[in-house]
């Protein structure tokens, strides 16, 4: 007998962040009085591919692993869609404050090993693996969650499409420091955040002038990230943070990285006096004298977020999304509809096989019917 699923009704409390298409607020589920993070994003119901439906589906997907945060509910509402999941605590870039103990690296990296081989098998790219995107878990703090699959895709065999964003003038697919599109890329950006939190940042990484222009920052970043290998930047540190950034280079474009030889690699470091068990310890730690060949400045507004490539795949016309005005004098009241952006139907490239939606719904989420502030 097949259990009843009863729809779900949320009070949003405080705001806890934003991304590219939606805001984060602690919010609380009527009756069970559950406190949950629900993503909320202003879109017209007259939208069928909408972000934030393509992330829940994502979601339930890979529901089952323990760094993936577990998922509620999902609606589309007037004027917005919501998504609940569980509430996770801060994020590895707010906790890493200077350089991090070496025994907290190893145990960010070997979680993210694993979760980027769960990921990776079930058909996906996360494309997105920054610091910002891996958070604390609230209920046990030797834990790290990977979240934000909003513009994850599945992994297609065979040679990418080649293009040059510096004369295409494409967007960056990810976020530019940490910029990524298929498995070894994933891997590649772990790699890049180990030596960030080994560290305290990164060298490209650096202030640059205001006057500097995308492209230059593109060439500029990808010519630092080039001359910089796992050797160089691993200096002073355990050996492995250096073959995980070289070796993730040396991958064919779907080529599956062999976790199984990864693991092996860290876990070998409990051996070497690395104690990966309990709490991660965040406190920062001096190091004597930094590589000469590791030079920053950071700039914490240089972070240079930039989305998809959207030159060509936005809906004009069936999914148009407009809401008039005088639609606006409901719950949501007018003032918070103006702070919204309003986002129209997703990229193409973010559409799965009707085999995986239809997997995704027997997992039978609840529906979000209502959302009060």
């Amino acid at each position: 007998m097949t259990a009843t699923v009863l729809p779900l009704s949320y009070r949003l409390g405080k705001f806890l962040g934003s991304g590219g298409y939606s805001r984060v607020y602690q919010a609380t589920e009527a009756n069970s009085g559950r406190t949950v993070a629900v993503k909320k994003s202003r879109v017209s119901q007259r939208v069928k591919r909408t972000n934030i439906r393509y992330e829940s589906t994502v979601l339930q997907l890979l529901q089952g692993h323990p760094a993936i945060p577990e998922i509620y509910g999902y609606g589309q509402l007037p004027h917005f869609e919501y998504l609940a999941m569980e509430l996770l605590g801060p994020s590895v870039k707010e906790c890493a404050t200077g350089r991090v103990p070496v025994k907290t690296v190893v145990s960010v990296t070997e979680q993210m090993l694993s979760a980027l081989e769960h990921v990776h098998k079930c058909g996906f790219v996360h494309r997105d693996i920054k610091p910002e995107n891996l958070l604390y878990s609230l209920t046990d703090p030797s834990k790290i969650m990977l979240i934000d699959f909003g513009i994850s895709l599945r992994i297609k065999p065979g040679p990418p499409k080649k293009y040059d964003p510096l004369k295409e003038s494409k967007h960056i697919v990810g976020t530019l420091h940490w910029a990524n599109l298929a498995p070894r890329d994933d891997l590649e950006s772990l790699a890049y955040i180990s030596f960030f939190l080994l560290h305290g940042d990164l060298p490209w990484r650096s202030s640059s002038s205001h006057r500097e222009s995308t492209k230059m920052k593109v060439k500029r970043i990808h010519a630092t990230k080039a001359a910089a290998s796992g050797d160089e930047l691993g200096i002073g540190f355990p050996p492995e943070f250096g073959y995980l950034l070289d070796y993730s280079r040396r991958l064919e474009y779907d080529q599956m990285p062999d976790y199984e030889d990864l693991r092996k690699r860290f876990a070998g470091l409990n051996g070497r006096g690395e104690d990966t068990e309990g709490p991660l310890g965040w406190s920062s730690v001096e190091i004597s004298e930094e590589p000469t060949n590791f030079k920053v400045a950071h700039d914490e507004n240089n972070e240079g977020g930039m989305g998809n490539d959207k030159s060509s795949d936005e809906d004009t016309d069936e999914e148009s999304n407009t809401d008039s005005e005088e639609n606006f004098s409901d719950s949501y009241f007018s003032w918070d509809i103006s702070l919204w952006q309003l986002h129209g139907a997703r990229d193409r490239n973010l559409t799965l096989p009707i085999e995986q939606v239809e997997q995704a719904h027997l997992s039978s989420m609840p529906a979000i019917v209502e959302v009060t502030k």
